[in-house]
């Protein structure tokens, strides 16, 4: 809006506070006694005599009325800072008059105490079932309620920290305990003092600044277990371009390498930002990707391949999930090519490989620059390829 306009709308509203001055005044005078003394009448204009306060007309109320809201609209909820071995005790003072009209609060949780080394974590120290007592530790809760499960220790580089919204309320009569995600909460009976809380929303903040929002998962364990590692690596390129901005000139583009496998097939380098997670959501796990995906490595000499034992052979899209995936590391018979492996269908069938391990964790392979340890057994992995599910195809013969 120009400063005209402005002008235009200050005027018109001063007018109209103008005219509802002067219908006032009528009003009062109206109200006043036929023998009122003179000087009442031909005097400074004084207040009602009973004091009343100005009442404001409908626009003028609508305009301040919507002010006020704006106001209330943008209030951000007050931050506060985890810290392992001290309790939310401020946490009271957002409470509200009803019993769900308490303010939302922000807490900030860094990476170094969302980990299995948090000592809050490994002694249970929650107070019940979705709704927890004030003195309950957030990270622990945030893994009872599924939230997020504390990866094992260094910090996870992906993510910076963790920001859960809590709502305050009224102590509870009861505090039930209950078995979710490999955790158990506490029983407690009324609490006299203090006050509860509900996690009703938490997001990841990762290096850049960007923003993932976490889904709660009360099953017993998570579907598919995360893998926080970087998940493309980056670096500057300089072209020479014509353009005389430095920016265009340096590009940052995705590093990828190719490598050529035992059957002479281009295959992708190994990296571990190739087996990373594309993202924090369930869908984007590398263990969920499994579900629909065989991965296939290999060392200067042999072929392994890595596939979940959950999904039946042959199921080319595994809808149904059950509590906990578990995947197969077998040894490669001999190493086919890309057209050999859609004909024997994936995973490879019994007789195309070496069983060596089943029915293992996600936990149970460790990545590493190097290669991976799968329980406890290291293999160097030069390059490997992903591949989807697929059912055996039987060549067709030459009648047909």
């Amino acid at each position: 809006m120009d400063n005209g306009a402005k002008r235009k709308l200050s005027e018109e509203q001063e007018d109209v506070e103008a005219q509802f001055e002067e219908e006032e005044d009528a009003g009062n005078k109206a109200d006043e006694p036929m023998d009122a003394p003179a000087e009442k009448v031909t005097g400074a204009r004084t207040s009602p005599v009973h004091g009343s306060r100005r009442t404001l007309r409908p626009r003028q109320a609508a305009i301040r009325g919507g002010r006020s809201k704006s106001r209330t609209k943008d209030d951000k909820p007050p931050v506060m800072l985890y810290k392992e071995d001290e309790p939310l005790r401020d946490l009271h003072k957002y409470l509200g008059e009803g019993p769900d009209d308490g303010q939302l609060v922000e807490v900030r949780i860094p990476a170094e105490y969302i980990t299995n080394s948090n000592r809050q974590v490994r002694a249970r120290q929650l107070w019940g079932t979705d709704v927890y007592t004030d003195d309950s530790d957030l990270v622990a809760v945030l893994m009872h309620t599924g939230f997020y499960l504390p990866a094992a220790s260094p910090p996870p580089p992906a993510i910076v920290e963790l920001r859960a919204f809590l709502r305050p309320l009224p102590p509870q009569d009861g505090y039930d305990s209950k078995a979710r995600n490999s955790i158990r909460s506490r029983a407690w009976g009324a609490a006299r003092n203090g006050c509860s809380f509900r996690v009703e929303q938490c997001k990841a903040i990762t290096p850049n600044g960007a923003s993932v929002e976490l889904d709660a998962s009360l099953a017993r364990a998570p579907a598919a277990v995360p893998t926080f590692v970087q998940s493309a690596e980056t670096r500057v390129l300089n072209t020479r371009s014509a353009a005389h901005s430095q920016e265009r000139r340096q590009r940052f583009v995705q590093e990828v390498t190719v490598q050529y496998n035992l059957c002479n097939e281009p295959w992708m380098k190994y990296s571990m930002s190739v087996v990373a997670d594309r993202g924090l959501s369930g869908s984007q796990l590398t263990s969920a990707r499994l579900r629909k995906e065989v991965l296939l490595l290999e060392t200067h000499s042999q072929r392994y391949e890595l596939s979940s034992d959950s999904c039946g052979r042959g199921s080319a899209d595994a809808t149904t999930a059950p509590d906990e995936d578990t995947y197969r590391w077998v040894r490669c018979l001999k190493p086919h090519t890309l057209s050999g492996l859609q004909e024997l269908g994936l995973p490879l069938p019994e007789e195309e490989y070496e069983p060596m391990y089943s029915k293992i964790g996600w936990e149970e392979l460790r990545w590493s620059n190097a290669g991976v340890q799968v329980c406890g057994k290291f293999f160097p992995i030069v390059r490997l390829q992903f591949m989807d599910r697929r059912k055996s195809i039987k060549p067709l013969s030459a009648d047909t």
